[in-house]
């Protein structure tokens, strides 16, 4: 199982948390999983123009939906990295995607990037049967550099909760919200794993770019 990351970075509390949140995360070395689900997204007019930048850096999709009929698809290399390829399809037929790795960098915290070297702190712990990330900063690594950004130069600070409904469905709660400008940005939805799930050796790391 993929020790290397979300069972080694919550601890002993791992074991806490639901078989459905487990199996998310449960992905071994050359191995891959995939969810299916249905979100919205959300996030006030003012904030268009921080998060249409962010955008461009691979971070957040740039558009508001509901109904947005999503594929989550996971990866883990040989380094315990996990891959994220997220491909959300719109009412309208137009579909996003998002790409992101999540690295281990001590008991409790991971560090999700996307492009160019940008990414988040993150502190993963189990609550009441809950996976719950929380940000701790958003980060530039590159050159041997790591420059850390504090949550209110951006968005806010980011929540993520995952919760089970049953025992192949669980609810996704991602919220960012500013100490001055409220809640910013926002994507909520309920996923089961797809019945193609993918699970056999061989299957190669998503890339970022």
């Amino acid at each position: 199982m993929n020790a290397y990351l979300l069972s080694k970075t919550v601890g002993s509390a791992w074991q806490t948390l639901p078989p459905v949140i487990q199996r998310h995360y449960a992905v071994q070395e050359g191995q891959g999983s995939s969810l299916v689900g249905v979100m919205t997204i959300a996030y006030p007019h003012f904030m268009l123009p921080l998060i249409g930048l962010i955008s461009c850096f691979g971070g957040l999709v740039f558009r508001r939906g509901s109904n947005v009929h999503t594929r989550v698809e996971k990866t883990a290399d040989t380094e315990g990295v996990l891959h994220w390829h997220r491909t959300l399809r719109f009412p309208d037929g137009k579909t996003a995607h998002f790409r992101s790795q999540m690295t281990y960098q001590t008991e409790h915290e991971l560090i999700e990037t996307i492009r160019y070297g940008f990414g988040i702190r993150l502190r993963a712990e189990a609550e009441d049967g809950r996976l719950v990330y929380r940000s701790q900063g958003h980060c530039w690594q590159g050159a041997g550099l790591r420059i850390t950004l504090p949550d209110w130069l951006l968005l806010g600070t980011a929540t993520i909760s995952e919760q089970a409904l049953s025992a192949d469905n669980f609810r996704l709660d991602f919220t960012i919200r500013h100490p001055w400008w409220g809640e910013t940005y926002s994507y909520r939805g309920d996923f089961r794993y797809a019945k193609t799930e993918v699970e056999s050796k061989g299957m190669k790391p998503l890339p970022i770019a």
